[in-house]
């Protein structure tokens, strides 16, 4: 009850003018908005909680495609990453700080993506994922909790110190680190403090910005077989490589399921000559659709996180949590599964607003 009020009163200040109250019947439709013109308008709700991409993407395993006209998406705060996937699903949303997109049924429509200001009155850059970001986060995220300080992490992630320190500036902001210890010298450095949000706006971004891809198929009942066999030697005589999705399911943290297709990583010098020789050599053909190998090009530095599974190199935890939530409802729970198994016990359990205070750190 408490979720529908808060949604009521999120649609009302997003819909200007209008009524919002909660329907007694039986249909789907949990609001009726009441125009000033008099029409009712009826709307079902799916409440995504505080906002985040784990969030939008359960509440919406169930919504047909395309998106329908009278569902709307609302949530506390909608990160980056989730409005993301909203727009990519043609979908309607709106929360409490008054993002809004809905193209709802009977000329029902909001479009409101307020600007926001700083102290100084200079408009807030919204955070985006560089490359470097990426790289650093999921750096963060696969390593057990410890100090971070952007010497290290920089010499870590081959990034320079001064763009390493700028995103670690950036990762504060966001509120998923903070400053500790002095104002300088050794002893500054930063702490980690909201892993999972940190994982549920990066793993959005990750799969988002994943690389070129190659596809190839071979007839076989078991593709890991194959990957253990002539595929994995193969490619082990002049690619490197990483496993992901299923396969690296199964190897990583084993789960109720299948293994249908591989995903594979390939280093970005390598996605050429040397994978094209691999595919022949593990009687392989590249086909544009529907083989059950897909090779995905890479930067060369998420191999340094990557880890060695039942002989088979995997990718890292959180980007294998990445990978699986990309694959739709039953990658979700896989992806739920590797959280808990592989990322959650690397991390302190943190609320997603910390009130410590901090010391200044030197950029």
């Amino acid at each position: 009850m408490q979720a529908e009020n808060r949604a009521g009163r999120i649609l009302a200040s997003v819909l200007d003018g209008a009524t919002v109250r909660t329907t007694s019947s039986t249909a789907r439709s949990d609001m009726i908005v009441q125009t000033r013109d008099g029409r009712q308008i009826a709307i079902e709700v799916k409440w995504a909680g505080e906002g985040w991409p784990d969030d939008v993407r359960r509440v919406a395993r169930d919504i047909p495609h395309p998106w329908p006209q009278n569902v709307v998406v609302v949530a506390r705060h909608l990160s980056p990453g989730a409005i993301e996937w909203l727009r990519e699903h043609d979908a309607n949303w709106a929360d409490e700080v008054g993002q809004a997109r809905i193209l709802g049924p009977d000329g029902l429509l909001v479009i409101r993506e307020p600007v926001i200001r700083l102290a100084d009155g200079r408009s807030a850059r919204a955070f985006s994922w560089s490359p470097s970001a990426l790289s650093l986060a999921e750096a963060i995220l696969a390593r057990s909790d410890e100090p971070l300080r952007a010497v290290q992490l920089a010499r870590d992630c081959r990034w320079s110190t001064p763009q390493t320190a700028n995103v670690l500036k950036a990762f504060d902001a966001e509120g998923w680190t903070t400053k500790r210890g002095p104002a300088r010298g050794p002893g500054a450095y930063r702490e980690l403090i909201d892993a999972d949000a940190m994982l549920a706006t990066w793993s959005a971004a990750a799969a988002e910005q994943r690389g070129d891809v190659r596809i190839a198929h071979r007839a076989t009942r078991d593709v890991m077989a194959l990957l253990r066999g002539e595929l994995g030697a193969a490619l082990n005589r002049g690619v490197t490589w990483a496993v992901s999705g299923w396969a690296g399911l199964e190897l990583a943290a084993p789960f109720a399921t299948t293994t249908p297709s591989l995903h594979i990583y390939v280093a970005d010098e390598d996605f050429a000559g040397p994978l094209s020789v691999a595919i022949e050599d593990g009687g392989l053909r590249e086909v544009d659709e529907g083989g059950r190998v897909n090779f995905w090009r890479a930067d060369r530095r998420i191999f340094s996180l990557a880890g060695v599974r039942r002989g088979l190199p995997v990718a890292s935890p959180p980007r294998l949590y990445a990978d699986l939530s990309s694959l739709g409802a039953r990658g979700q729970d896989a992806a739920d599964h590797v959280k808990s198994e592989l990322i959650d016990p690397l991390h302190h359990v943190s609320p997603r607003h910390s009130g410590a205070d901090a010391a200044e750190e030197p950029a």
